[in-house]
């Protein structure tokens, strides 16, 4: 290790250091700590003199000036200057060269407070490394070298070894490229929440719960935009001034609590504060002011630009952004829930399905029901199976029938050791699956067939679950014949009997002359000849009131309030995965 690797190593730990006496002085305004923090810069900058890092040394000299002249009270420095600092270290820490004199000076503006501080996102997101790991790559060429020899030999037993290293390998090498861990993101998000309650002129703690749950980094900047604006919606108008809190019982300093989990195959974000909670009975007031009277306060504070504030600032209310954390949680087939009680505070609960890269599946179909098994989850598969009294009789070992076809053709046993018996088997394919929980189904193989297949849960999967799934019906209303056969196609998969109506007319048409055996639900396009989403709905409620409809499209805040005024029971982009509009489906068929 050269003497320039050392001194960065010295920079991030010196500077993680800063970072930590910084918080603990704004909380605790212990005079100590400033003694502290000149020690800790004027290391640093004996070191850049050192190895020649002039950018560095001048930097850490103008920091020591500060905190020398504050100790003599030449100067004072006020929590803005502090909240200053912590949006500029992270950034200063993550580099691995000298800073240049125009860096230098930008950075001390920010601190001065002559140049706005980076945007909130920015700062807090780390720097995700692009470089993969060396001892990685080392084994992969290693394995590659080791399988051309193999083969070179005729040895195909060790290269087909070889090969799947190899495939091991370089799912290490994916999965660092792609991922990262949740805890690395969001390690300096502490600073965030110290800059705006600074900037609010509020007292803030941050409970930081967050573990190595991985996300993907694609959408790694999306995800803390998404967390920024739940924190500012805390700070900004949930929390209380120190006056009020007090006046009220409460700690001086508000707490928001950011945690994370997994439950089944999702992760869950929660953002919660201990203020002032969120009034629905304003909430109520202005939806009817804005024609929205009867949609659920809960889901109202989503809708884009909805607010109950008088006046706007510079820093989100309660709803402004809020659409935001809405479609962030939605694109990936997830959702949020809402907990507010007044005067106790607020928590936002975001949830959506982990996502892993590839996974190798058994593509099978039963009754033109098409479906997918994990390969981990099988055992053994057998052909023209015996069924003795309604077991699959095999290798003198009986094993139950989970779910059973009505040519039963090819029996897999599985790791839950029952057995599902199916007409066909269509091949092994590797795809990308998204993991969501639909009762018998754990997720969706997605890169196979055109939509999305469904990988059945091998432990809860029954002959009655499925059945009762086959016992819907879907009126798809559409003017385009690829969205009507794809989505067609798709909820066939799930045993929906599917109707397809070209445009709004004919599904009129069909309803009226179905009337006594109505579909259970109606998905219904907006922008279609002769007849448009919304006179459809019009019609259809017109003839049966309790007949849930969805509209299918990429609707305007203007389309939406015009859909939910003509009775519709329900919206989705058609932007959005087809996983979301099953889920949707579902739920309305619940009610």
């Amino acid at each position: 290790m050269d003497f320039v690797e050392i001194f960065f190593q010295e920079l991030r730990e010196k500077g993680q250091q800063s970072i930590d006496l910084i918080k603990n002085y704004l909380e605790s305004k212990d005079h100590s700590i400033i003694n502290e923090l000149y020690r800790i810069f004027h290391t640093i900058k004996g070191s850049a003199s050192l190895v020649g890092f002039n950018g560095y040394k001048t930097l850490m000299h103008t920091l020591e000036e500060y905190f020398k002249k504050y100790s003599t009270g030449e100067i004072t420095l006020p929590d803005e200057f502090w909240a200053r600092m912590l949006s500029t270290i992270p950034s200063v820490l993550e580099r691995n060269t000298d800073l240049t004199d125009s860096e230098v000076q930008k950075i001390i503006d920010v601190i001065e407070g002559k140049e706005q501080v980076p945007e909130a996102g920015a700062q807090v997101i780390s720097k995700l490394e692009s470089q993969l790991p060396i001892e990685l790559l080392t084994d992969f060429v290693s394995l590659t070298l080791s399988a051309e020899n193999s083969l070179m030999r005729d040895d195909t037993k060790n290269a087909l070894r070889d090969v799947r290293a190899l495939k091991s390998k370089l799912s290490a090498l994916i999965e660092g490229s792609f991922y990262v861990k949740l805890n690395v993101l969001l390690r300096n998000f502490d600073a965030l929440v110290i800059q705006e309650a600074t900037i609010n002129k509020k007292h803030v703690k941050l409970n930081l719960d967050i573990g190595d749950e991985r996300i993907e980094k694609k959408d790694s900047q999306m995800l803390i935009d998404m967390l920024v604006h739940l924190v500012r919606n805390s700070i900004s108008h949930g929390i209380e001034s120190s006056e009020t809190r007090v006046q009220r019982g409460k700690p001086e300093f508000g707490t928001i609590t950011l945690r994370s989990y997994v439950l089944g195959n999702e992760l869950y974000l929660e953002v919660e504060d201990d203020g002032a909670g969120i009034d629905f009975e304003k909430v109520r007031q202005k939806a009817i002011e804005m024609g929205l009277g009867n949609m659920r306060p809960d889901e109202l504070i989503f809708i884009p630009g909805f607010s109950t504030s008088e006046q706007t600032d510079g820093t989100s209310g309660r709803g402004i952004g809020l659409d935001v954390v809405k479609n962030f949680a939605i694109a990936r087939g997830g959702d949020v829930e809402l907990v507010t009680e007044m005067g106790k505070g607020t928590r936002f609960i975001v949830h959506f399905p982990i996502k892993t890269l590839f996974v190798r599946v058994l593509v099978v179909e039963s009754d033109n029901y098409k479906f997918c098994i994990d390969f981990n989850d099988i055992v053994e598969v057998i052909s023209k199976p015996d069924i003795t009294g309604g077991k699959i009789k095999h290798n003198g070992k009986l094993f139950e029938i989970s779910y059973q076809s009505k040519v039963p053709r090819f029996g897999i046993i599985t790791t839950s050791q029952k057995t599902i018996l199916v007409d066909n088997i269509l091949g092994t394919f590797d795809g990308q699956i998204s993991n969501e929980n639909y009762g018998f189904i754990k997720g969706f193989v997605k890169n196979i067939f055109v939509y999305p297949l469904p990988v059945i849960d091998v432990n809860t999967i029954s002959q009655g679950n499925v059945e009762k799934s086959q016992q819907y019906s879907v009126l798809l209303v559409d003017d385009s014949v690829v969205t009507r056969t794809i989505v067609s196609k798709f909820l066939s998969t799930f045993g929906y009997k599917v109707f397809e109506a070209k445009d709004g007319l004919e599904a009129v048409e069909f309803i009226e002359k179905n009337r006594s055996n109505l579909p259970n639900i109606v998905v219904c396009d907006v922008e279609m000849p002769r007849m448009d989403g919304f006179e459809t709905t019009k019609r259809i409620k017109e003839i049966d009131e309790q007949l849930p409809v969805i509209l299918f499209s990429t609707l305007s805040q203007e389309q939406l309030q015009k859909g939910i005024e003509v009775g519709a029971d329900s919206y989705i982009s058609k932007e959005e995965p087809p996983e979301r509009l099953l889920r949707l489906i579902e739920k309305l068929l619940k009610k």
